[in-house]
């Protein structure tokens, strides 16, 4: 579809949980935004939530297609639901506590026209402003992730950037083909490192996996904020799952160094004042302590989870996945490819 148009049509899969007016707002930017609206596919996957958020959405704008699941399946059960259901040939999932720009669908079709390119990410910011979250990630050794241009103010310096290692789940444009020939998201990861895990299947089937000048504003973890203890082990879990998954096992006792190596590198980042947190710009002083002390325990908080998790998964030795075959395609392993294991 895309060899032959420039304007293909466009499913925007928008999965919520109690967001209240984040997602009104959210979806009021889409359908906003600079692009043929008969060419729009706005799909609200509910995932069983209880503040009538979705359904007041929907009461306000009839053309938006809600499906109404009956309990929180969860981040990568939810997509699949919207993705399954989206008739468009690019298909965009976003978090529902985001703001788009009026161009990003035209930012995204300048690197979805190349029939090279599988997944094309967004350029993330803080809401309100020019301060970068992510526009990317790069993988680093022993698996240890560096967000690219996170805390810095938008100013060109990563306009050069295009190809990366994977892009964020919060604002991800998949091609359709891509999904017919992968397969969905990988429903054990049942919410974070799904986007990693897709992003190496479609580099691995040969497609491209770029970041784009498309903007849009995220507030972040709106949902997971009420949830941090299962956000952590969640997070600390699934990079478990990617290294024992991708990892040849001779190569496993090397990684039971990565919560040391994630440890170092984020509390060398906290003593220097570089972490996310600590360089966005504040008003206050007092919010800026605030910001500080949070990096401070998020650091001692992950690690910990790190090492806990490790000792869990290590013990179960589990490899096996907890989700229904037909929702992926089974992860090849890391020595079967041609991507170098430094790259994870």
């Amino acid at each position: 579809m895309f060899a032959h148009t420039n304007s293909p049509l466009v499913s925007v899969v928008i999965l919520n949980w109690n967001g209240g007016d984040y997602l009104r707002r959210c979806v009021k930017s889409v359908l906003e935004t600079d692009y043929p609206r008969n060419l729009i596919e706005v799909i609200i996957v509910d995932n069983g939530s209880t503040d009538s958020s979705a359904k007041s959405v929907k009461k306000m704008y009839q053309q938006v297609k809600l499906i109404e699941n009956k309990k929180n399946l969860g981040f990568c059960v939810g997509n699949n639901v919207g993705i399954k259901n989206a008739s468009g040939d690019l298909i965009i999932l976003l978090n529902n506590d985001t703001i788009v720009d009026n161009a990003w669908i035209k930012e995204i079709l300048k690197k979805a026209n190349d029939p090279k390119v599988g997944i094309v990410g967004c350029r993330l910011y803080f809401p309100e402003s020019k301060v970068i979250q992510t526009i990317g990630f790069s993988f680093k050794f022993l698996g240890y992730i560096e967000t690219i241009g996170s805390g810095e103010e938008d100013n060109g310096q990563f306009n050069s950037v295009d190809d990366v290692d994977y892009v964020c789940g919060a604002s991800l444009a998949i091609k359709k083909e891509v999904i017919a020939k992968i397969g969905l998201l990988d429903t054990k990861f049942y919410a974070f490192g799904e986007d990693i895990d897709l992003c190496y299947r479609a580099r691995k089937a040969g497609y491209r996996v770029t970041t784009s000048n498309a903007v849009v504003y995220h507030y972040g973890s709106l949902s997971w904020n009420r949830l941090p203890f299962q956000k952590e082990y969640l997070v600390s879990r699934n990079s478990l799952y990617l290294i024992i998954e991708y990892y040849p096992p001779r190569a496993l006792l090397r990684y039971m160094l990565f919560p040391i190596r994630s440890f170092k590198v984020d509390w060398g980042r906290f003593l220097r004042r570089e972490t996310v947190l600590q360089r966005i710009t504040m008003p206050s002083e007092n919010a800026k302590l605030k910001r500080t002390l949070v990096a401070f325990k998020t650091v001692l908080l992950r690690t910990a989870f790190f090492f806990v998790t490790l000792l869990v998964v290590m013990m179960s030795k589990t490899k096996s996945s907890d989700s229904d075959p037909s929702e992926h395609v089974k992860n090849p392993h890391w020595k079967h490819t041609g991507i170098s294991r430094r790259q994870f």
